[in-house]
């Protein structure tokens, strides 16, 4: 069965690969998706982490056991993220993150991050707002390297993504009792759907026009709706919004909240599960006020939650506990190289009480990749 969902990840990934592509006037090619930009947590920090005085690291073993030469690089898990499954993203803070590499693309995320300030801060890692002002910079550097003119035709044709919130409700709300005085579960949904609309709406889109590229005026336009047709068709940006996971079914989160029962905190997956609710909604409401952009919502609940329920459908044997150490609270420092982790990891859900494990991300991404290809085929204009 495992070897069956192996075979389908590199088909799926191929057909995802081979729809970057458009063809124009006399049989040539373009690429559709000149770079990726990604933006969030753990989910899609490959080592941002490790340049930042934090506790939340993951730059030793076991951590990386099964990536290429058993490297630890930062990940949060034994081998690839979500979108190494597709291309191994840089990370934006590393200094090796240079040259040509530019051109690809990079992640801007941080492990532990959060869509709020206070998710962020005490942990001394990357908020939000931090990420965009790095992708700002980030925006010059490309442009002293290549120039204006392929700057403009990269950041424009860009797919940007981002993945976040499950540590705004888990390491936040539910930890903190001041932001449950101060919030309803209600409204602290909002507050982080008010951060993603900004990040959006005025961070994303507003930040490609800091600069006075031409193609950044594009952008402009669409948050203004001002500009002719002509400068409108010359370029538009895609965002892919990654929904909340039914984190109730965290082995951590089991463990602190459910441990008598030992099954998942089903108050938790309701939160997630109204939470992606109201992304879809800002999702639907957004794109008409938007409408040379794309925007997606990609849901990671379902799948997760299919993949956690019944596990031997995809080559799992165990989906309450982590590969490392006793599976049940391990996570960054708690999972390290004197942590007896288990033999084989592509027979467990989870990697520590906290992250997936490569296996699991891969038939993860394989379903977040569909789902971007029904999107954007269902997009594109009938001739």
């Amino acid at each position: 069965m495992e070897e069956d969902y192996i075979a389908f990840s590199i088909s799926v990934l191929t057909l995802f690969l081979l729809t970057l592509y458009v063809s124009e006037a006399e049989g040539q090619r373009q690429p559709l998706v000149s770079a990726l930009y990604v933006f969030g947590d753990s989910t899609i920090d490959p080592g941002n982490n490790n340049f930042l005085e934090t506790i939340v690291k993951s730059d030793f073993p076991p951590y990386g056991r099964d990536f290429p030469y058993g490297q630890p690089t930062g990940r949060f898990t034994n081998g690839r993220l979500i979108t190494d499954q597709l291309y191994l993203l840089p990370a934006s803070l590393d200094p090796e993150f240079q040259g040509q590499k530019l051109m690809t693309g990079a992640s801007f995320g941080s492990s532990a991050s959060g869509y709020v300030d206070s998710t962020s801060t005490p942990l001394n890692v990357l908020p939000l707002e931090r990420q965009v002002k790095n992708f700002k910079h980030y925006k010059v550097r490309l442009a002293e390297e290549f120039g204006y003119e392929t700057t403009n035709r990269t950041i424009a044709q860009a797919l940007f993504a981002i993945s976040g919130g499950t540590n705004d409700f888990a390491n936040n709300y539910f930890t903190s009792p001041l932001t449950r005085k101060k919030y309803t579960v209600e409204q602290f949904q909002d507050l982080l759907l008010e951060s993603l609309t900004v990040f959006i709406q005025v961070k994303v889109f507003s930040y490609m026009t800091t600069v006075s590229f031409h193609i950044f005026k594009i952008l402009r336009c669409i948050n203004l709706v001002l500009c002719d047709q002509n400068v409108y068709s010359e370029g538009a940006t895609t965002v892919a919004i990654v929904g909340l996971p039914p984190f109730g079914c965290l082995p951590s989160q089991i463990t602190l909240h459910n441990i008598v029962e030992n099954t998942c905190v089903e108050e938790f997956n309701e939160v997630a599960s109204s939470f992606n609710a109201k992304i879809k909604a800002l999702v639907e409401k957004m794109r008409p006020n938007f409408p040379r952009a794309l925007i997606a919502y990609l849901d990671i609940y379902d799948k997760l939650l299919d993949i956690i329920k019944s596990p031997t459908k995809y080559g799992f044997e165990e989906p309450r506990k982590g590969c490392c150490g006793t599976g049940l609270l391990e996570a960054a420092i708690s999972c390290n190289p004197s942590t007896i982790s288990c033999l084989n990891p592509s027979k467990y859900v989870f990697w520590d009480s906290f992250h997936p494990t490569t296996e699991c991300y891969q038939i993860i991404a394989n379903d977040l990749f569909q789902q971007y290809l029904a999107f954007f085929n269902s997009s594109m204009p009938r001739s």
